[in-house]
């Protein structure tokens, strides 16, 4: 029986869930799911340029274990690129570190630490927000 997965530490949700190549047919794509926390593996080693040491403690996870996550999230990135498919973002055993709220009537993006709960815009004084972690069902199991 497999152990179960531990939740690796993310730093914030990403701003976009979808990404599909533009200029090819207007017929149904084949998709490449992705997880959060391969989401995270690509933007430490291939956007920051962290070693895989440095991106395993950011995780919480040993290097071992951000080697193989690494390589599956590259090779996934290779198939949508190559084969012309549709990514999806999606679920993962994760927990954020910080999120981003918008305010959907004026536009704007917030950056906060994932425990700050925020209910109204501080540009417009709005109230209706998209809760980014929230959106991927996180937020008070980020807390702890």
């Amino acid at each position: 029986m497999a152990r179960p997965k531990n939740n690796r530490s993310v730093f914030e949700p990403p701003l976009y869930k979808i990404f599909a190549p533009q200029g090819g047919e207007r017929i149904p794509l084949e998709q490449v799911r992705i997880s959060l926390d391969e989401f995270e593996a690509v933007r430490l080693a291939d956007y920051s340029g962290l070693s895989h040491e440095e991106a395993s403690e950011s995780m919480k996870i040993s290097r071992s274990t951000f080697s193989r996550l690494i390589e599956k999230a590259r090779k996934k990135t290779a198939d949508l690129v190559i084969n012309g498919k549709q990514l999806i973002i999606e679920g993962g055993s994760v927990h954020f570190r910080n999120n981003i709220i918008k305010c959907l009537d004026c536009k704007s993006l917030y950056k906060t630490k994932i425990e700050e709960c925020v209910t109204e815009c501080p540009a417009c004084h709005s109230n209706n927000l998209l809760d980014f972690a929230g959106s991927y069902g996180h937020g008070n199991c980020c807390t702890l």
